[in-house]
């Protein structure tokens, strides 16, 4: 059984694909939603959720929450006498809980499961989301990116419409915007542009140090227990100024109880800086795109951080009255998900849906100077492969070294390393050894490295993305996808033929006919340059059409016997001037 889950930074879902839908699965309390906190008792005793969340208070020094935000990175939690625990393990605590709420609901076993992530984790965290369920006893198919899946619970009922809108993800502690383009069964992701540390928690944090400031206390000077106390009446103060204009509170911390006041226009003032990240993510967003408000049909807002007057507010005052609001935009990734398990099992409600996904971050490596060589640009959509060649810059060099970044800056070394890879070449002048270098991505987030080196016919393969314990089984199919996916589309029979064909079609055109001809041939080069092998292939098809129908124009026949001259012509080549 597979089921589909949001693991997410404030709380976490399961879905299962029954019948004809998708089934959101309650917990042990007949609710959705389960708080992504883990906590341990005095006897080691692992405890998740609702529960959890009460003991950030009772027992902070042994609970933990919002340990999303640091998947991927060299982080650990001290949790007493139950140990130190990684971002890692304790998403897979989470996991393993919604599981086996998902296991008791279904009654059968789950052994493969969907997972949403962030559009914009880089590739540590995705690889470290994967891990994660890898340690929780799951199979972990497909990561989708959180936006993605909202856009297709979205779409899923709009289906009559054709329309491009954003989806404002912004939960708990990830902000992400997409860019989705749908018609039809089609859902075209775009654009991506987000904050992997900008969420409601940053609201809480900005209420809590109002609080301090007012106060005259230091929060630095507040132990653990006191400091969640504070996020806790923060975050109760938050969720009231979203059906309230104003709220006033009772504040009792270091023995002194004192009054404390917000309405909606001071949470905007304290929250400034807030709204200037989202502005620079909006920005990123429209201007990669090259869009301009009046070209989006609406905005889709979901995540729990979404329902605050003051974020729709901002919003509106951008686009107008085309901000929408998801009313079940905390569970619309879960169901995104959900749906994604139903097409992949091929049920027949949305075995015809089509979902493409794009590269959130741009791939390269570094040349002389630091300076950055994309490879593979941010936006790209997948799954992609792309070969740059590279040559040696020093005479009698020995060595070959490719340091392999993620990220948009200029200079090479201000983005992430994903890797080094090094290896010895014979010494000649330079320029006279080189190396292509491969880079792969699949639907699911697999980053392949390729690397061949003809003059000592060194070649390196690299997988990124194929978590540790992953079953032979997985391994093998995932190196058949990727190998198909790295095939050279002009080798492609139906491609190479219409390359030659369109090489003929010029010999023989007159001026006109060159011109129209060389300008096809330039988009069709580009894509075979530029897009995925399923792609070339859709192109190839309008490639067809385009040299049959300039074709037409190059020999008109009429007349008895017309049939027999037309298909003589057809069938004799021009390679050589003499005939």
């Amino acid at each position: 059984m597979i089921v589909g889950i949001d693991l997410g930074t404030t709380n976490s879902l399961v879905s299962v694909w029954e019948g004809e839908g998708i089934r959101l699965i309650p917990n042990e309390f007949g609710e959705f939603l389960t708080p992504s906190v883990v906590s341990f008792d005095k006897d080691k005793n692992v405890i998740v959720g609702k529960t959890a969340r009460e003991r950030l208070i009772t027992d902070p020094d042994n609970t933990v929450r919002e340990f999303k935000r640091q998947m991927g990175r060299d982080v650990k939690y001290n949790l007493g006498k139950a140990g130190s625990y990684t971002p890692v393990e304790l998403s897979a605590i989470v996991i393993k809980k919604l599981v086996a709420d998902a296991e008791k609901y279904i009654g059968e076993k789950v052994d493969s499961a969907v997972i949403s992530v962030p559009a914009y984790f880089d590739d540590h965290q995705r690889e470290a989301t994967r891990i994660a369920g890898i340690k929780a006893g799951v199979k972990v198919t497909q990561l989708v990116n959180e936006p993605s899946a909202a856009a297709l619970s979205y779409h899923i009922s709009h289906m009559d419409q054709d329309e491009k809108f954003i989806i404002f993800d912004f939960g708990g502690g990830t902000l992400d915007v997409t860019l989705v383009d749908a018609f039809d069964n089609v859902v075209e992701i775009c654009n991506i542009s987000g904050d992997n540390s900008l969420g409601g928690k940053d609201f809480n944090e900005a209420i809590a140090m109002d609080i301090c400031s007012k106060a005259d206390l230091e929060w630095l000077h507040l132990d653990k227990k006191e400091q969640a106390i504070l996020l806790n009446i923060a975050e109760g103060i938050k969720i009231a100024l979203s059906t309230e204009d104003e709220i006033e509170t009772q504040v009792t911390l270091k023995g002194k109880e004192f009054s404390y006041r917000l309405n909606r226009q001071e949470l905007i003032n304290i929250s400034t800086p807030i709204f200037k990240k989202l502005t620079i993510v909006l920005k990123r967003l429209m201007n990669d795109a090259m869009l301009e408000i009046e070209d989006i049909s609406g905005v889709i807002m979901v995540g729990g951080s979404s329902k605050m007057p003051i974020v729709r507010a901002y919003l509106e005052s951008l686009f107008g009255g085309k901000v929408i609001l998801d009313n079940d935009g905390d569970v619309a990734i879960c169901r995104g998900v959900g749906i994604v398990t139903g097409i992949n099992l091929r049920k027949e409600m949305v075995k015809d849906i089509v979902m493409t996904d794009i590269c959130p971050f741009s791939l390269g490596v570094d040349v002389v100077g630091d300076v950055m060589s994309t490879i593979i640009p941010k936006n790209r959509t997948l799954p992609t492969s792309r070969t740059q060649r590279y040559y040696t810059v020093s005479d009698y060099q020995t060595k070959l070294t490719f340091n392999i970044y993620q990220g948009e800056k200029k200079t090479a070394s201000s983005n992430l390393l994903l890797d080094t890879i090094t290896f010895d070449i014979p010494a000649k002048p330079s320029g006279e050894v080189y190396a292509d270098v491969r880079f792969s991505y699949d639907l699911n987030g697999i980053f392949d490295i390729d690397i061949f080196c003809p003059a000592n016919k060194t070649s390196i393969q690299r997988h990124r993305g194929a978590a540790e314990g992953i079953d032979e089984e997985t391994l093998n199919e995932l190196n058949v996808r990727m190998e198909e996916l790295k095939q050279d589309p002009r080798e492609i029979p139906e491609i190479k033929y219409l390359l030659n064909k369109a090489a003929r079609m010029y010999e023989e055109g007159n001026e006109i006919q060159r011109r129209v001809l060389f300008d096809e041939m330039r988009k069709f080069d580009y894509i075979l340059d530029e897009q995925s092998v399923d792609q070339c292939k859709k192109a190839a098809i309008s490639f067809s059409i385009t040299l049959d129908n300039i074709e037409k124009t190059m020999f008109s026949f009429s007349g008895e016997g017309g049939d027999l001259w037309k298909e003589l012509f057809e069938s004799t080549d021009l390679d050589d001037e003499d005939k």
